[in-house]
């Protein structure tokens, strides 16, 4: 009787460290887009994750142990090692959740064909020398053993199936939008700044066509098919399609299947810097957009942007352009004043005429890609009116420097894929508040070897700003915690943490209130703490 409780809680334990890590495979393998490529890459990268090579190694000592004692004595051990283990297979889903779309279903449905392969192979190895129950747990041990396997394996077999049926949602995609000969198209692309471009341009677009924009982040080649394929309406005239890419080629794949009229290219920074190589893949891949156009097609650049503005288009096609700290342009923004109820400024149009605006946006990011989407409406002829007031009832994009106002004190919260650019002017928003100035930060990642340097630059533009710093992960932040050392920023204010609850927490507690907090990114659950 002992015997077997022993063995049911041992074996339970297996299966749900199993269970735990298998998900997290996962969702990890659907975070990286289904790329085993992209997926061993960020397990090499986090391969000293306690959260990672502590079961790994874990389930090689049971490998080991099933050899070398006594089956009745693994049992024992196993129980042990499991304990040990489980605090470090509660693994992160914050922004986001394993989501079982239909390719996790087709994914999961090879999964299970290899699970009972494996299983028939270990049981053809094992009957001759072992009991039933014994042959079954050995086979959770592999199986844990092999857990990352599992899904790298399934999604080498399921690619054939994938390609074929992406293909068919693709040519289906195209075909919707060659139908509607009524429907522009509106591309959006750039470093930064595309979703909430692409939100101002829906708002203000709407006040005189049916428009339909890409929901969230969907900038992907699937993400873009699906949103066609499932609610793009026949009675849609303007198709607004955010378009991100991370390698040479991307965003000429997505113009291929949307075919873009008009192209918005918001800023072009190091963002991606591990996957494009260089900057100068990062400005080709973005103009490929531009390049793609048709000939009667129009440009809308935003030209505060260096490699906008010197870039040579290829192909000829309108080009508008737009700017704040570039005068020469066609809408240029100036006297742009903002605090805690958002921004005022004003626009001189191609005409020299100038118009005052006002939005609960804040930052001169922000305004840039308002800019946009007033270049864009004014090319659409839309009544100035109509734009002013679209413009007045712009919302603010759920953590992309959206001000939060608590009873004590406030919060910016810009923890949406924070990136150089955007990371100074939110410090910059953050130096007009008159009360203490905190920051919760990760720092910047994804910028190859050039991010020690872009964070030790973060570091010093924090240290003229901030009152208090909570950093968030000890390692990561390494270049902003030796930037502020360096400038001599006092190191009691600085709070070092692996978790963000914490880090906020922490200053709740420690200034009660009258601060205001920017929180500065916050990092994809697949980045280690």
């Amino acid at each position: 009787m002992l015997y077997w409780l022993i063995y049911i809680a041992s074996s339970f334990l297996v299966i749900y460290i199993f269970y735990k890590r298998f998900i997290y495979s996962c969702y990890t393998m659907q975070l990286e887009h289904y790329q085993i490529g992209r997926l061993l890459d960020w397990y090499y990268k986090n391969r000293m994750n306690k959260k990672l090579i502590i079961p790994l190694i874990s389930s090689i000592i049971s490998m080991i142990l099933v050899i070398v004692i006594r089956f009745y004595y693994v049992l024992f051990i196993e129980i042990v090692l499991s304990l040990v283990t489980l605090p470090y297979v509660n693994y992160r889903q914050d922004k986001n959740r394993l989501k079982l779309t239909n390719r996790m279903k087709r994914l999961l449905g090879f999964i299970l064909f290899i699970v009972l392969l494996v299983f028939l192979i270990t049981y053809l190895i094992l009957n001759n020398n072992f009991k039933i129950e014994e042959i079954i747990y050995i086979y959770l041990l592999i199986l844990n053993f092999l857990v990352v396997d599992l899904v790298i394996f399934g999604t080498l077999i399921a690619y054939p199936l994938e390609k074929v049926i992406q293909n068919k949602l693709i040519n289906k995609a195209r075909l919707k939008i060659l139908e509607n000969p009524r429907l522009q198209v509106i591309g959006i692309t750039g470093s930064f700044g595309k979703t909430s471009t692409k939100f101002v341009v829906n708002k203000i677009l709407q006040k005189e066509f049916f428009v339909y924009s890409t929901p969230q982040s969907y900038n992907t080649p699937m993400g873009i098919t699906l949103s066609v394929n499932e609610y793009l309406k026949n009675i849609t005239q303007v198709f607004v399609c955010e378009m991100g890419a991370r390698r040479i080629g991307e965003i000429k794949e997505l113009a291929n299947i949307v075919f873009p009229k008009i192209g918005i290219i918001t800023a072009i920074g190091p963002q991606h810097l591990e996957t494009f190589g260089n900057v100068k893949n990062i400005i080709s891949t973005k103009f490929e957009l531009i390049e793609s156009l048709p000939s009667d097609g129009l440009a809308i650049l935003n030209y505060d942007n260096f490699y906008i503005r010197n870039y040579q288009v290829k192909n000829d096609v309108k080009i508008i352009t737009y700017g704040i700290e570039q005068s020469n342009v066609d809408y240029y923004a100036l006297n742009i004043h903002y605090g805690i109820s958002g921004s005022t400024f004003e626009v001189q149009f191609p005409n020299k005429e100038r118009y005052l605006f006002q939005t609960k946006l804040l930052g001169k990011h922000n305004i840039s890609n308002i800019l946009a989407g007033i270049a864009l409406a004014d090319y659409y002829k839309i009544n100035i009116r109509k734009i002013i007031n679209a413009v007045k009832e712009l919302e603010p994009v759920k953590h992309r420097l959206e001000l939060i106002n608590m009873s004590n004190y406030c919060i910016i919260d810009d923890s949406f894929n924070a990136n150089v650019e955007g990371s100074q002017n939110a410090l910059d928003i953050l130096n007009h508040f008159k009360n203490k100035k905190i920051i919760i930060t990760p720092g910047l990642i994804e910028l190859g070897d050039k991010q020690y340097e872009y964070n030790y630059n973060l570091g010093t533009i924090i240290a003229k700003v901030c009152d208090y710093v909570v950093l968030v992960g000890i390692k990561q932040t390494n270049p902003i915690y030796n930037a502020l050392k360096d400038s001599h920023f006092p190191l009691d204010n600085i709070y070092i943490t692996n978790e963000y609850i914490e880090g906020f927490n922490h200053i709740v507690e420690k200034f009660k209130e009258n601060f205001t907090v920017l929180i500065e990114n916050d990092l994809p659950d697949n980045y280690s703490e």
